[in-house]
């Protein structure tokens, strides 16, 4: 194997992308990974999203050694509050009530993302290029071939087995590997910030739905929350251009006063909200992951929660191909990896786009059937179970890197 030749080339330094690298590290396994943006965090756009994490993904991360380091900026969810402006019914799940110390944590994107940075460049065995991206894809039948290219001139042509395409949701090499997408606008845009409510939050998630959207505000330390604040599009631009008085006083209207007064708004930034499902996963020596395969609508929290499994579902199977010297890029491995994924893909992205249209119909037999389907996900015992397992992201088949009893 030439010196920049590797087994897996991942196409993507993203959350998802650094945490399938940190998962094949120590493995034999020889990764390259490339991002397009600056290698460093500090250099890369303002993230201001704070991740709700499930307790699947909190397992995933605690065995790749992340977890810990995050200390207190991975505050735990306690309790989940979900209602609906206007309406009569409420949702209200205690982690203590259910037998568990939590439901999850929720840890700032930024900060997660400089963790998983600092221990992939800590391995001797991952290569991190980055600005950089891959293009012109080759593959034969037992590599493939791809240019990387990180500018002033410089391109290298690397060999790989496999390629893990895990460049986002507008993933070019997606479209060049064949692999058609379907596509739902919301016409939404959510915008993040940090805030400091006057009342403590007590480890509780809220979820409000409101005609425009969802609003969230998530415990984090220090008192503080991470919120988010989606509207029409069409109005986020007047939001972002509003002065912290005036913004939060928007949100507080969306959002009430549960936790009283909602003050000291940090940096706000807006995202478009639009579903994408890959119409496979798989193509010659190329498999899809994250946001490449696909991105969801924030309600519910579990767009980057769905992207980990990925990952340690199929740093899963290429671990167990490499112990057994099967090829990491063999057709079978991969359909393997893909019918695994279906159920898990499926579910999610199905609840996700079904609570983001329910949760925005208007009428008052809309209001009468969320306000009652909140009633019976706080007071029917077996129906709350079912949600808080799968919004833990027991769905499908647990990745290993996860497994253990989540009682």
């Amino acid at each position: 194997m030439r010196a920049n030749d590797c087994d897996i080339l991942i196409a993507g330094g993203g959350l998802v992308g650094l945490s399938l690298a940190l998962a094949l590290s120590g493995s034999g396994l020889r990764v390259r990974l490339v991002d397009q943006a600056p290698a460093t965090s500090a250099e890369r756009p303002a993230d201001e999203r704070h991740l709700a994490l499930n307790e699947v993904s909190c397992r995933i991360l605690t065995q790749l050694g992340i977890l810990p380091t995050l200390g207190a900026a991975a505050a735990p969810i306690r309790a989940i509050h979900v209602s609906s402006a206007g309406e009569f019914g409420v949702t209200h799940w205690s982690a203590a009530e259910n037998g568990r110390e939590r439901f999850g944590v929720v840890v700032p994107a930024r900060r997660l993302l400089q963790e998983l940075q600092r221990a992939v460049l800590a391995r001797s065995d991952v290569e991190l290029v980055a600005p950089a991206s891959v293009r012109d894809v080759r593959p034969a039948a037992d590599s493939l071939s791809a240019q990387v290219d990180a500018g002033a001139a410089e391109m290298d042509t690397v060999n790989a087995r496999l390629l893990v395409i895990a460049d986002g949701a507008d993933s070019a090499l997606r479209t060049a590997a064949g692999i058609g997408a379907q596509r739902h606008d919301y016409e939404r845009s959510a915008i993040c910030c940090a805030l400091t409510p006057e009342r403590d939050h007590q480890g509780t998630a809220y979820e409000r739905f409101t005609r425009s959207g969802p609003v969230a505000l998530l415990p984090q330390a220090q008192g503080r929350c991470g919120a988010i604040f989606v509207v029409e599009t069409a109005k986020a631009g007047r939001l972002m251009a509003l002065p912290d008085s005036d913004y939060l006083a928007e949100l507080q209207q969306a959002f009430g006063y549960r936790l009283g007064r909602l003050r000291e708004a940090g940096l706000r930034v807006s995202y478009p909200l639009r579903r994408m499902l890959a119409e496979r996963l798989v193509a010659p020596r190329q498999v899809l992951i994250g946001n490449a395969a696909q991105a969801v609508h924030p309600v519910g929290a579990q767009g980057f929660n769905l992207g980990l499994r990925d990952a340690a579902a199929l740093a899963q199977a290429l671990l167990e191909s490499h112990r057994q010297g099967a090829d990491p890029g063999a057709p079978a491995l991969l359909d393997r990896y893909a019918a695994a994924r279906q159920a898990d893909r499926a579910a999610t992205t199905g609840l996700s786009h079904a609570l983001a249209l329910g949760t925005a119909m208007r009428g008052p037999a809309a209001g009468w059937l969320r306000s009652v389907a909140l009633i019976a996900a706080d007071r029917i015992e077996p129906l709350a179970e079912h949600l808080l397992l799968g919004g833990m992201g027991y769905r499908g088949n647990t990745p290993a890197l996860a497994r253990g009893a989540h009682s």
